[in-house]
């Protein structure tokens, strides 16, 4: 994906275009740039009045004019569909299409954000800005690949961002969209790895571009480290998972779906890839052959159903290696399959490889929430998030 504009620059010898180029880390600032830059580009053209006369400066007066009423940072977004999206000149209402897409936003530019497809519990508002805990639940844009238009109408956004699947129906649902309200809608491939990216493109497109590169650096320090250690953690031996994703524990994930992410940067085996379905429901006698390792879990209400006798016969199981990942506000591996799974990487890491990651979790965790949630986290709210 990219993320181009059309620039106007000067030099001594009069005008030149430029475009496209890829985000610069520090655009121009959307306010009050173009009337002073047109003002200037007037007066530099007309500065040689001596050799500009009659239409010649009725063209240049005209030209000064419509600098005067054009956009003051208006571009374009390929994104993960291939689309080349144009962008608003200037964008402050965005609309999150779901809960990954939300998580970004909020971390790029809170202050743009119309509202929450699923508002997170009090617990998690604790953990976000005062600013967007009043912020209304907005549901889910895209379900079963059809676009709620009189949500779209209702809150009138400047831009909608979607963040995760790029399964064909989806990503038709989100190029009809587009086509029948006029407003811009921009996908992301939901890959972990491709956080940085991401918030390159997204941080410019909002008008923030300063933080979204301060953001992706920090992303593509905990990427790095995971890809650093890969070594390591071979040498420690295949470890074999299973993630439980409902309250019974015979739904899972394979590495097909973004859920499973963390698991699959860090080399883990997932148990349950074959399987034909990215999200398949499987049966408690399934899991007992497969025999995982270890188990996770997004939420503990998804590892309750293995204290009962039927499972103590599985490795994970007998060895107490049952783990849902700590929250709120966000999952740290899923709920939602965001930029919030990259303390997943730590987590997870510290967890099973102990000695490749001597690293202090707790100073970990207070940096990523410092950082993208722009909150400092007590020392008794972590406690309650690394119990």
């Amino acid at each position: 994906m990219s993320f181009d504009r059309l620039r106007m620059g000067t030099n001594e010898r009069g005008i030149h275009w430029e475009g496209p180029y890829s985000a610069l880390p520090h655009p121009e600032p959307a306010e009050g740039r173009t009337d002073t830059f047109a003002t200037s580009m007037f007066n530099r053209i007309c500065g040689g009045a001596t050799m500009i006369r009659g239409t010649g400066s009725a063209f240049v007066f005209t030209f000064a004019l419509l600098l005067t009423l054009a956009p003051s940072f208006a571009g374009s977004i390929t994104d993960a569909t291939g689309r080349r999206v144009e962008i608003p000149a200037k964008v402050e209402r965005v609309l999150p299409a779901g809960q990954p897409a939300a998580a970004i936003v909020y971390a790029l530019a809170p202050q743009k954000m119309l509202g929450w497809p699923r508002k997170p519990n009090a617990a998690g508002m604790t953990f976000l800005l005062p600013d967007v805990r009043e912020l209304p639940e907005i549901g889910t844009l895209l379900r079963e690949g059809k676009v709620n238009d009189a949500a779209i109408a209702a809150m009138k956004p400047d831009l909608i961002v979607d963040y995760g699947s790029l399964a064909p129906d989806y990503l038709e649902a989100a190029k009809e969209a587009q086509e029948r309200t006029g407003v811009a809608y921009i996908v992301f491939d939901g890959a972990l790895e491709k956080t940085p990216e991401l918030l390159r493109l997204l941080g410019a497109a909002l008008g923030a571009a300063e933080r979204g590169e301060a953001l992706a650096a920090a992303a593509e320090r905990i990427l790095a480290l995971t890809h650093e250690r890969a070594a390591e953690r071979q040498r420690a031996g295949t470890i074999r998972f299973y993630y439980s994703r409902s309250d019974d524990g015979l739904s899972t994930a394979t590495a097909a779906a973004h859920s499973t992410d963390v698991m699959r940067l860090l080399g883990l085996e997932n148990v349950a890839d074959g399987n034909p379905s990215a999200l398949p429901q499987v049966t408690r006698e399934q899991v007992v052959a497969w025999n995982p390792d270890v188990i996770f879990a997004p939420n503990p209400g998804y590892i309750k159903a293995f204290a009962a006798p039927e499972w103590q016969g599985v490795a994970a199981v007998a060895a107490k290696r049952v783990f849902a990942a700590p929250r709120p506000p966000f999952g740290w591996i899923d709920e939602p399959p965001s930029l919030n799974r990259l303390l997943g990487l730590w987590w997870i890491g510290r967890l099973l490889y102990p000695a490749a990651y001597p690293e202090d979790m707790r100073e970990e965790a207070k940096s990523f929430y410092r950082r993208f949630y722009q909150v400092e986290p007590s020392d008794a709210q972590l406690d309650g998030l690394l119990r």
